[in-house]
């Protein structure tokens, strides 16, 4: 089963003189549990081809498809909710919320849809991860990796289809 295809894909920035392509017709297809690994140069697109499939941002021109759903076109609250409930993503840079604990952290995708977790599943992602111990902590108290793991729980907490990762 095709759960991404990315369709002539076109990310343009600027115009004119000043205007960069940052992706050039990218066609992809991703089928259900695949792993790929997009890699290449600093400044070669990889991340904004992510921010693309993520629905973060926008083609310029193309077609994205997520479970069959066209996200290339969804207004920024589509997007959102759209994101919030089927993609995960963790950012090179760990996007934890600095004044909630670890728990709520990871927990926030559910909160914003009213969700509640399923609390076994959130015991065996915490417990693989090694994070069960960190949960009443800030972000700020937690080494590197451990930010990055609760950004991984974040990303796996709402069971997502697709799991994008930008990492160096």
């Amino acid at each position: 089963m095709e759960i991404l295809k990315c369709d002539g894909v076109r990310k343009i920035y600027g115009s004119g003189e000043t205007c960069v392509t940052a992706l050039d017709r990218i066609d992809l297809s991703v089928e259900k549990g695949e792993f790929v690994a997009i890699v290449g140069a600093s400044g070669s697109g990889k991340s904004t081809l992510l921010h693309i499939i993520g629905s973060v941002d926008q083609p310029t021109e193309g077609k994205v498809m997520v479970e069959g759903t066209d996200i290339s076109r969804m207004n920024r609250t589509q997007a959102a909710i759209f994101r919030r409930r089927k993609v995960g993503l963790v950012y090179q840079f760990y996007n934890l919320i600095p004044t909630l604990t670890i728990r709520k952290n990871i927990l926030m995708p559910l909160l914003l849809d009213k969700r509640k977790p399923n609390q076994e599943y959130f015991k065996q992602i915490v417990g693989t991860l090694g994070i069960a111990d960190k949960l009443e902590f800030l972000p700020d108290q937690l080494s590197g990796g451990q930010q990055q793991r609760a950004a991984i729980a974040r990303s796996l907490i709402y069971r997502p289809a697709l799991l994008l990762a930008d990492v160096n």
